[in-house]
Order: structure tokens, then sequence, then C-alpha cells
């Protein structure tokens, strides 16, 4: 692919200290889930916590409580209210003050389903929000949709923002079809350009952009092809800002490190197929490869 901006090289997580705590490694919150769609925020969160962050926090609707914590007891989850139809409800913005001004990283959509009292709360949420945030699946659907109303929600962040559409989501919020690769390419570049933002255009060689710099990723496999692959991407974004990495050189490690995870599981496990579980099972061996080191 032609690209005139420059290409970093990969970042480095940096080693870990002798007399380093779980405080060093910062805090994650992520935001989703609803009925019937629990084991996304939960790999999120399982992913965040396997890739370093040092506390993971869960905030869901209350009616998927029991279900998310007990996919893993790593993450702690926090319940709020919801909707008559399993949704986090608008009310839930107040009561998410305290634990977004604690947060190192915030992550917002997966599995969060979609309506006007989530977009509302979505809106409130990123005013409030002075940390680095990811948004992916849901939350990007959600954005979409005040885009179509003509709300520039742009107008409310007040943090770093990284954003990990899709193709068919990006189309949702740049207007680009999904079939125009390029052109979604320069739709990522010129948005990140104008507002300061990184987006990850996920695909076969995923796009990682500032505005000012462009990475193409050559890692990854068809094998990852399912859902909850991005769900994990998501996680493992957050927690690499959490360890204090910027939210761009985070994005394209992160992306990195997902698509060798695949790679490694697709060969060991001999499989067509991976699962978003699995994925996360072989982050810690993509960590340790010499390709990232």
């Amino acid at each position: 692919m032609a690209n005139q901006l420059p290409s970093p090289p990969l970042p480095v997580l940096r080693p870990r200290d002798a007399d380093s705590h779980k405080g060093t490694f910062g805090s994650a919150l992520i935001i989703g889930g609803s009925r019937g769609m629990a084991g996304a925020v939960s790999m999120t969160g399982l992913a965040a916590a396997r890739t370093g962050a040092g506390t993971v926090r869960l905030a869901i609707p209350d009616c998927c409580l029991e279900t998310v914590a007990s996919f893993s007891p790593c993450s702690m989850t926090l319940p709020l209210p919801q909707d008559p139809n399993g949704l986090i409800a608008l009310a839930a913005a107040s009561q998410l003050t305290r634990w977004l001004a604690d947060a190192s990283c915030v992550a917002i959509g997966p599995g969060m389903g979609q309506s006007k009292g989530l977009q509302e709360m979505l809106l409130e949420v990123l005013t409030a929000i002075k940390t680095p945030t990811v948004i992916d699946a849901d939350g990007l659907n959600n954005l979409a949709a005040l885009e179509s109303s003509r709300f520039d929600w742009r107008k409310r962040l007040a943090a770093p923002l990284v954003i990990t559409p899709h193709p068919g989501e990006w189309a949702r919020l740049s207007g680009v079809p999904a079939s125009d690769r390029i052109g979604q390419i320069q739709a990522a570049i010129k948005l990140a350009a104008e507002h300061a933002f990184v987006v990850v255009l996920k695909g076969h060689r995923t796009i990682i952009t500032d505005g000012s710099s462009l990475v193409e990723n050559l890692t990854g496999t068809p094998a990852m092809a399912t859902g909850g692959s991005g769900d994990v991407l998501t996680g493992m974004i957050t927690a690499l800002i959490c360890q204090g990495l910027s939210p761009r050189d985070a994005a394209q490690l992160g992306v990195q490190l997902h698509g060798l995870a695949g790679e490694i599981a697709a060969d060991e496990l001999a499989s067509h197929v991976v699962l978003p579980t699995e994925l996360i099972q072989f982050l810690p061996k993509a960590i340790n490869h010499p390709r990232v080191r």
C-alpha cells in the first residue's frame, strides 16, 4: 500500500521493576455488556488483565453481574442501572463518575448494545473522562447513531481517544463504504489528523494512524475471523495504555501482539479457527516472542 506518512518502529513494553505493585500498572475501567452479551465485556476484561493492567473493573448492567463475575475472578464488577431490555441505563452516567476519576484508561463498547439512552449516557461519560479512552463495537455504533442525527459528539471529548472500528463500523462513522479500503484509510487519516484521534481500522493488514503516521500491521491469520477477537484487542490496548504507553504506541503494539497471538495459537492448536479465549491464552507467548523484543 502506498504510504506517504512515516511508519514508526514497533514500541516496546518496558520490563517490570522488581519493586512493582498493582498500582504501578494502572487501572482499567471497561464499560459495556448487556443481557445476552455478557461474554464480550468479560473477554475484554480478561484480555486487559492478561496483558498487564494492574487492576481491571468491569462496569456492567446489574443483570449481567453474576454471569460476568463467573467468567473470571481476575476482574472486579461494578453493577450499573439497567433499562427494561437489560442495557446500561442513562442513570449510570452519574454513578460512573468516581470510577472514571480513578481509571488510567477507560474502554467503552464491548457487548453494550444500542439505544437512545446509551447514546445520551455516552455523551455524559465522554464529557467527564479525562484519561485516555478506547471505544469499540457498540460504543462506535452508538456514536454513529449520534452522527446520523447530525450531533457532533467529537466536541464533547476531553481526553485522548483510540477508536477501533471494523470496516462496517467505520462505514457508518465515516460514510465511506466498507468495499473501498483505500477510501476508508484516507478517511481514517483525515479524521485522526483533524481531531487528534488514533484510529485502528481493522481488517486484513489492520491500519493504525494518528494522522501524522501510519502503520500497516503484518501479523494475524484468517483463523482469527470469529466474533470476540475485537473485544480481546480492546482489552489489550487498554492495558498497554494503563502501563504507560501512549495511545498511539499502545494501539500499534496491541495490534501486533493480537495478530501474533493468533498466529501462535493457530499453529500450536493446529486449528483453522482460533477462539477469542484462545487468543488470550496465547498472549504470554506473543508478548515474549522475539518479533516484539
